[in-house]
């Protein structure tokens, strides 16, 4: 009982599920979970130099913006504060000119509960470092803090400063700032600074020899409270690694501890134009390093290498892809993502095993994690040529946003936040243009739910509509079985006439009674076949014309031998004729007995019928039947219609019903009732006829 109401069930379960994977594909992206569009249709134009931030640095849910930019005589850099209404507040001036390629560094490295926002200028071939006061015009904390010094032909557009957050390295409860110093095309300075803003005191790592690339990620591998810097490094060639007398041939996987120096020493990789980026990973079995490394232009396959938390080597693997993109900073490093180029990101286990790849859009230019929403788990950022990406963190519910001119140099991003009960706004900066996007939570989303509940009602009715049409046609097949086996039934009636066969019998009675055995053998054997025939095929529709033409022939020769002999008949075959052809069952039988017994037999001195059998069109049969018996007004009156007759039109049109090309019988008179000629019988079996039964 319960199986049979669980399958009773069953097909609304499947018409359910099938309602909502339909609504899931045709949903329009307007009800997508997420959605994202430009604040503005027209873009930001910046200044040379010029750079945006947002910063909420007092905390009250409502960001500043920070605009750093030159005054255009001298590049002297100028820093402006507006309030998240736009209003103008502060101004600074620092000295020197403009860095073109650096990160505001924002935090609170004191714990106050407000941020404070780090810049940089250029002046006089060195680098310095100044700390802006949110909320004070032209205060500054420190004031200017030297960081380097650059040669004499290195201009602020040949260096590139990355950060990354204000960290506390030295478990002091005051945060650090870390950021890298990377020169294009001096060999120095490439270091890793760090500056502690509490103490006023600036360290930094060894000359690292290779290019600085991405910036620093910070994590702690060992869990000794003290973080660990991981760096990711390209081969330019202008420089040999330190200690090695070759020039430009390696790429390295670097790791500092929290004083700069050297956590491990650094895993080299041979290729020129190479690049290895470096990332932590942690999960169940506890923390390590993962390096990738890959060439930019030689035919050496990547390699990604894990070690453990003493930078001892554990297990690596060659890899198939060529090019990948840096893994960006993100807050959780329990999966191992390698972001490929051509628009995928691997997921692999820390046994190196991978466990899926996701594909993404179009070729990866930039990833990114941040937290647009601040619901504390970061978003993720896809960039790519003319179209930016933002995905959860778990790579679903992609929100695709177009900008044109969105290009392959770096983007930087900063969260401009709105105040309660209303949407973030990301702010995107690629060369001189910021594009401002608005992404949240669709509102609309529920409406998915009325979608998914129209697609599951309509396919409901479909169903009960086809329910319905279904148990119709049952119906009707029903009706028409019945109807068929009614026509069976006359058929069998049909084969086995009594009147007909009582007669038969009567006859070879009588010529044994005659003692002429020879006939009466001779016709007991036809009657024998006959009834065998019969019997044997009793509940079939069809049959060959060969057994057809052979049933017929035994009845007429029974009848002739009843009769005495007062009839002729003969069979006209074409040599083309396909004998093993199927044709209606008693279909000559039924038109044979009908002229015999309502026209030949009645006239005076008896008749004659001729049977020809031709084909046509493609092995199509062709079947007359002719006598030249009485006249029996066969196309105004059925008096002249035997019953099997009737029976064979019936199922004729039964046949016809299932078939496009149908069997067709024209029956006619060839004298009149003053002049009767007899009758002629044709009958057109199409080659293609199909018998369902």
């Amino acid at each position: 009982m319960k199986r049979h109401n669980l399958n009773k069930w069953l097909p609304y379960l499947a018409i359910v599920i099938a309602g909502l994977l339909i609504g899931r594909i045709i949903q329009p992206d307007l009800l997508e979970r997420y959605i994202g569009e430009l604040v503005n249709e027209n873009n930001h134009i910046l200044a040379d130099g010029q750079q945006i931030t947002y910063v909420d640095y007092n905390n009250d849910g409502f960001s500043e913006q920070f605009i750093y930019y030159h005054l255009s005589d001298n590049r002297q850099p100028v820093i402006n504060q507006y309030s998240s209404h736009g209003e103008f507040q502060n101004v600074w001036y620092l000295d020197g000119e403009v860095v073109d390629n650096f990160d505001f560094i924002i935090g609170d490295y004191n714990n106050d509960n407000l941020s404070e926002v780090y810049v940089f200028s250029f002046d006089n071939n060195s680098l310095y470092l100044y700390g802006l006061l949110p909320g004070k015009s032209n205060a500054f904390s420190p004031e200017k803090v030297k960081i380097c010094e650059f040669p004499n032909n290195l201009n602020s557009k040949h260096f590139v400063l990355r950060s990354s957050e204000i960290t506390d390295l030295n478990n002091d409860g005051f945060g650090e700032l870390v950021f890298s110093v990377n020169t294009r095309f001096s060999s120095s300075p490439r270091k890793i600074y760090a500056y502690d803003i509490q103490n006023k005191k600036l360290f930094s790592s060894p000359e690292l020899g290779v290019q600085i690339v991405g910036s620093p990620i910070i994590f702690d591998i060992n869990n000794d409270k003290h973080p660990e810097i991981f760096i990711s490094t390209l081969n330019s060639t202008n420089q040999a690694w330190v200690g090695s007398p070759d020039q430009g041939l390696y790429s390295a996987s670097v790791v500092l501890n929290s004083d700069l120096s050297y956590y491990f020493v650094p895993i080299l990789y041979e290729s020129r134009m190479s690049v290895t980026s470096t990332f932590p990973f942690s999960d169940e079995n506890g923390n390590g390093v993962a390096s990738l490394s890959w060439s930019l232009r030689e035919t050496k396959k990547p390699k990604i290498v894990l070690l453990n938390t003493k930078g001892e080597i554990k297990i690596q693997k060659k890899l198939s892809n060529k090019s990948f993109v840096f893994d960006p900073n993100r807050n959780h490093w329990n999966k191992i993502l390698l972001f490929s180029k051509n628009a995928s990101v691997d997921v692999y286990s820390t046994a190196l095993k991978k466990i899926k790849t996701i594909s993404l859009e179009s070729a990866l230019n930039q990833v990114r994690f941040i937290d647009i929403d601040l619901d504390g788990e970061e978003e993720f950022i896809a960039v790519h040529n003319n179209l930016l990406v933002i995905y959860r963190n778990d790579f679903s519910h992609p929100v695709k946003i177009k900008i044109p001119g969105l290009g392959i140099q770096k983007v930087s991003f900063s969260v401009k936040t709105n105040g309660p009960n209303t949407n973030n706004y990301l702010s995107v900066q690629n060369e001189n243009y910021q594009y401002v996007i608005e992404y949240s939570k669709n509102k609309h989303y529920w409406l998915n739910f009325l979608l998914y509940l129209t697609c599951v009602v309509v396919l409901l009715l479909l169903y009960e509509i086809i329910i319905r049409a279904y148990k119709n046609k049952v119906t009707k097949v029903k009706y028409s079985n019945e109807k068929f086996f009614e026509m069976q039934l006359d058929l069998i009636k049909s084969q086995l006439d009594p009147h007909f066969l009582f007669n038969a019998l009567n006859s070879i009675a009588f010529s044994i009674n005659k003692e002429d055995k020879k006939t009466a053998y001779s016709n007991l054997g036809q009657f024998s076949k006959f009834m065998r025939e019969s019997l044997v095929s009793m509940d079939e529709f069809s049959r060959s014309l060969e057994e057809e033409i052979g049933y017929v022939k035994n009845y007429l020769t029974l009848e002739k031998f009843r009769f005495k002999e007062q009839f002729d008949y003969d069979f006209i075959i074409s040599p083309e004729v396909n004998r093993s052809i199927i044709v209606p069952k008693l279909i000559i039988f039924s038109y044979t007995e009908s002229a015999l017994k309502k026209s030949v037999l009645p006239k005076e001195g008896g008749g004659r019928l001729e049977f020809t059998i031709d084909s046509i069109g493609k092995q199509g049969l062709y079947i007359s039947i002719s006598e030249n018996g009485l006249h029996r007004n066969l196309e105004h009156s059925e008096e002249g219609h035997t019953t099997n007759m009737q029976l064979m039109s019936r199922i004729i049109d039964y046949f016809n019903s299932f078939n496009s090309n149908k069997i067709e019988v024209s029956v006619k008179d060839n004298g009149s009732a003053e002049n009767p000629k007899g009758s002629t019988i044709e009958i057109i079996i199409p080659a293609d006829y199909k018998y369902l039964i």
